[in-house]
């Protein structure tokens, strides 16, 4: 018959400290690896808007743009010294088209 060694007392809490360490250890890394990429999602949703919106301000002043150039209200001093021909007879083309 083989005799059973007893486990000592302090190994046994030593291997249920060290359980317990990397059990802890292991939950306190999840929920900061969590909230990090819960931080990196709102970001990257943010930047996301901020690019949307950026577009459409940049769409919106072209719209403006254009309409305020092709507009039929536009108004030519010809006597001012930095009249543009180029640009009245443009807005003649555009009139008559």
């Amino acid at each position: 018959m083989s005799q059973v060694r007893e486990v000592s007392s302090l190994f046994k809490i030593a291997r249920w400290g060290v359980l317990g360490a990397g059990v802890s250890y292991g939950f306190l890394r999840n929920r900061s690896l969590r909230s990090d990429a819960e931080a990196r999602r709102i970001d990257e949703a943010y930047a996301r808007k901020v690019a949307l919106i950026e577009e459409a301000k940049k769409k919106f002043a072209e719209k403006k743009a254009a309409e305020s150039g092709s507009s039929t209200s536009q108004k030519f001093d010809f006597d001012d010294p930095n009249f543009d021909a180029d640009k009245w007879f443009s807005h003649i083309e555009t009139k008559f088209q």
